[in-house]
């Protein structure tokens, strides 16, 4: 799992380390008010606008990402290295596969002139324990 990231210029608070340490320990996708409610336990003067803040500053260092699928407001922390996620809609497990579907950035230049950066992809379905 990649390291959490704030962006250089932001100073880690007593609020914002309590967050990141939620973050940590999250398993498959969360959302802020379970972080919330996490961080709540080790820092009580938390507020919940910081911990929006802070899940913003870690998603737009790559730290998260945000599903857009998986109901309002399902994050997962990032992995290093290429791989994409199965989500459970029913009981909200999310997995990682490194199997992919998608062309490769060569065939894309190829075949539509397209210059590719990245891609993700989430995969949408039941879990073999909900299916």
């Amino acid at each position: 799992m990649a390291e959490l990231v704030l962006p250089p210029d932001v100073r880690v608070t007593p609020q914002r380390r309590a967050v990141l340490d939620a973050v940590e320990r999250q398993v498959g996708s969360f959302s802020v008010v379970q972080v919330y409610d996490r961080a709540r336990r080790r820092e009580p003067s938390l507020g919940l606008a910081t911990v929006y803040r802070t899940i913003e500053l870690l998603r737009t260092t790559g730290s998260i990402r945000q599903l857009t699928g998986a109901g309002e407001g399902a994050y997962v922390r990032c992995h290093t290295g290429h791989h994409h996620h199965l989500v459970c809609v029913s009981c909200g497990a999310v997995e990682d596969t490194e199997l992919c579907g998608a062309p490769s950035a060569a065939v894309l230049q190829r075949r539509h002139g397209f210059r590719a950066q990245n891609h993700e992809l989430d995969v949408y379905g039941l879990c073999a324990r909900c299916a």
